[in-house]
């Protein structure tokens, strides 16, 4: 491995079970069933020996800066106790000369002020999950006993962007559901004050397909709807990555988008056992895919980066299945994203689920800035 090269960017499961009950989640209803085994929480003794082996892969590799996200489950059902000495050790990162940047991605339903003074006093941005109006959020993000988890989310937005003279940094994280018209979401999630708004292709393939949208609007229709709401807006203040992303793509600028297929994926998932793992979203692949038999307790992260199925993440724009040739937009997209690819009969080999809306909204894009250019030079 070359200076710069390796893992920068590791999930850590702090949780491993959820208050709500997705209807699309990959983790609970995807082809995996792992966590069924793995204790509900991360015990402090995994992060005893992940905090000097993160250290040691940075350094050995020229790495410099990472990111570490709390995820799960829902990171929010840990104990504050546990959270507060988790963050502790994390210092230790930064010490050795590596700056961390912490984000924590949860539902908000048990965000509270409490919480939202602990992640703002360690500088840890939130991404709440927040699909849009009750009417779109309600129809998937459900807790356990079938009810819609809206008022409780907004609840916890509210609370967090509270904190925000604190120095809290808060976004949201919708899933693309076509439930709801485009523009309708965007202006939903705008009168809410969002301004940093991630959006966030379904976790499917072959083997766990898309839902049928209902009355034919697709998610291509919705993400063309949601990008000329905000290009209509025009707010520089208003940052929708997917898009941002995207645009640079089309303009045939770099775009290091993990939606797109392109990227490679330099990120390492560490489960409440200890399991080293590859990015969650094979999990919607096949059951036990991301099983590499790597532990922190007696492996490296060198181990896990140089792993055959590692080589999956961070090379996949050199497999470029053979139906995408071609095809206009093939060195934005690469086929996609390499999970998105995958069926039992063919691998990874076809090309992804997403390339009626990726395809779609390219070329929106393209005839967008076509039209700007114009006028521009008129």
């Amino acid at each position: 491995m070359g200076a710069g090269s390796g893992i920068d960017t590791f999930i850590i499961k702090t949780v491993e079970w959820c208050n709500l009950n997705c209807s699309y989640c990959y983790f609970y209803h995807g082809q995996d069933s792992s966590f069924e085994n793995r204790p509900r929480f991360m015990p402090r003794k995994t992060v005893d020996h992940a905090v000097p082996k993160i250290i040691e892969h940075c350094l050995a590799n020229g790495i410099s800066d990472i990111h570490l996200t709390l995820h799960g489950g829902e990171p929010l059902l840990q104990p504050k106790n546990d959270y507060v000495w988790m963050m502790s050790q994390f210092d230790k990162i930064d010490a050795a000369g590596i700056t961390t940047h912490r984000k924590i991605t949860t539902n908000g339903v048990t965000l509270n002020d409490e919480w939202a003074e602990l992640l703002a006093r360690f500088l840890v941005k939130v991404g709440i999950s927040l699909d849009g109006t009750r009417k779109v959020h309600d129809s998937a993000r459900v807790d356990l006993a079938g009810r819609g988890s809206y008022d409780r989310v907004i609840r916890g937005l509210k609370t967090a962007q509270k904190f925000g003279d604190k120095g809290l940094k808060v976004g949201t994280i919708s899933v693309l559901n076509p439930f709801e018209n485009g523009s309708v979401i965007y202006e939903h999630l705008r009168g809410l004050g969002v301004k940093t708004i991630n959006l966030v292709l379904p976790e499917a393939n072959y083997v766990q397909p898309l839902e049928a949208p209902p009355d034919g609007y697709a998610h291509k229709d919705l993400a063309i709807d949601i990008f000329d709401a905000w290009i209509q807006e025009d707010n520089a203040e208003v940052s929708i990555r997917f898009f941002q992303d995207a645009i640079r793509a089309v303009a045939g600028l770099p775009s290091y988008s993990d939606q797109f297929g392109f990227a490679p994926v330099n990120v390492a998932v560490l489960e409440t056992d200890g399991s080293m793992q590859p990015t969650d979203n094979f999990r919607a692949c096949a059951d036990g895919m991301t099983e590499l038999g790597l532990s922190i307790y007696r492996d490296s992260f060198d181990d896990l980066y140089n792993h055959e199925f590692f080589q999956l993440c961070r090379d996949q724009q050199l497999l470029v299945p053979e139906e995408c040739s071609g095809c206009k937009f093939l060195d934005i997209c690469g086929g996609g994203r390499i999970s998105t690819r995958y069926s039992e009969k063919d691998g990874f080999s076809r090309k992804t689920v997403h390339c009626e809306t990726l395809y779609g909204l390219f070329e929106h894009i393209e005839t967008v800035l076509d039209k700007r250019r114009q006028e521009a030079a008129a």
